[in-house]
């Protein structure tokens, strides 16, 4: 049952290699050019800004065209116009039109993910659905890895980053449309209010906010800090590339741990750990390269797995029903950090220099170790027992990836 499933997904997963590592290329060589075009740190924060907020409105609007006009046809259009805004980029570098091409790209790339993802949940059955997760998960932190250091074979400040980027886009459309595997049809979205996760879980709320303005900080102005720490470009690829193969090798053991252990503790702990490591990078990353990635490696990497870990302390308080609502909930709002994190980290490096987004991440994740200790006290916590297992979630992924989550009822 497992290798007819893989085989079917096959065309879904190069699609999704493809996208990913073209979209994680530009979002780093858009940053790159604005800041070597003179812009400060703030409007670059607040320009991509954009692209998550396209992302979000796109997670929840795109879903209506692909029930309109079907799922190769929606990936056509979306991928066009990705594409298109991608080449778009160097043709006219101005703040006004960066906004819309931000935006219309961040749209566009949900749309995207939104098939694949839909596709590959329709493929999934209850005893293929984690390895499907998995391979996902994996699929999606090399892409995301490898689209960084393909940075380093060329100038942002030119055009043929650029190129690139938007062939690896407009690429994601063949295998898709090679695929015979029949399209699925999208359900209508259940949800589940914020009120009621936030009276079952202040903490996993809090969370998910705290984790998508870290991650969608340093995801997007984390090549302008890199930059204005002086280092070459081909350095700022392997500083953004390690950072998120660190991501991709915390997951699992942290994971694991919270399985293990209270997961309040573990948020608490790894938010902590997250904190010091910032401010230690904003104190000391300075001195060497050495210093530099492995601050930031051990920030960005232990920061991604808040998430995960705040999503599976959130099911602990709901039924088996409610897992999947309540994952579409907690992402919007992870969604809406991502768009936060930007803007505020941008205007942290303009005001405070380039250690001043450090500051910022060590501010907003010492908030929330402070909401743990606060939680620790006035939510009530399950036996370790009877903890859900925990799931990894890949930073950018859609709502419908959170119907492959093997927590769900069936």
């Amino acid at each position: 049952m497992l290798l007819p499933t893989l085989l079917a997904v096959v065309a879904l997963f190069a699609s999704l290699v493809l996208l990913v590592s073209g979209n994680a290329m530009l979002g780093t060589i858009a940053a790159l050019r604005l800041e070597i075009e003179g812009y400060d740190a703030g409007v670059i924060g607040v320009v991509l800004a954009l692209t998550s907020l396209g992302f979000v409105l796109g997670s929840i609007y795109g879903v209506r065209i692909v029930r309109r006009v079907g799922h190769i046809r929606a990936f056509a259009a979306f991928a066009g116009v990705a594409a298109s805004a991608t080449l778009a980029h160097p043709l006219y570098v101005s703040v006004a039109t960066w906004l819309l091409l931000r935006f219309v790209l961040g749209f566009c790339i949900a749309g995207l993910m939104l098939v694949v993802e839909s596709w590959i949940n329709a493929s999934a059955t209850k005893e293929t659905r984690g390895v499907l997760l998995g391979s996902y998960m994996v699929l999606f932190f090399l892409a995301a890895s490898g689209g960084q250091f393909m940075v380093a074979l060329g100038d942002p400040g030119a055009d043929r980053l650029f190129v690139v980027a938007g062939i690896l886009i407009a690429l994601s459309l063949v295998p898709v449309s090679l695929t015979d595997s029949t399209p699925p049809a999208i359900e209508q979205a259940s949800g589940l209010s914020l009120r009621t996760l936030w009276r079952c879980s202040e903490l996993g709320l809090a969370g998910a906010a705290a984790g998508g303005m870290v991650i969608g900080a340093f995801g997007t102005v984390g090549p302008v800090y890199a930059y204005e720490m002086k280092l070459p470009v081909e350095d700022v690829a392997r500083f953004m590339g390690i950072s998120i193969l660190a991501a991709m090798a915390l997951q699992w053991p942290i994971g694991l741990l919270s399985d293990r252990l209270p997961r309040r503790l573990i948020i608490i702990v790894i938010a902590g750990a997250a904190a010091a490591a910032a401010l230690a990078t904003a104190l000391i990353g300075h001195r060497s390269p050495l210093h530099l990635y492995v601050g930031v490696a051990l920030m960005y990497g232990l920061a991604a797995c808040i998430y995960p870990v705040c999503l599976a302390l959130t099911h602990d308080m709901l039924s088996p029903a409610q897992v999947v609502p309540a994952s579409r909930a907690m992402l919007l709002v992870n969604g809406i950090g991502a768009v936060a994190g930007p803007v505020v980290g941008g205007l942290a490096i303009s005001l405070l220099g380039p250690s001043g987004l450090m500051l910022f991440l060590a501010a907003a994740l010492g908030v929330l170790v402070a909401l743990g200790l606060h939680s620790l006290a006035i939510e009530r916590a399950p036996p370790v027992a009877e903890q859900s297992h925990c799931v990894g979630v890949a930073p950018g992924s859609t709502t419908i990836v959170a119907e492959l989550d093997p927590r769900q009822a069936r």
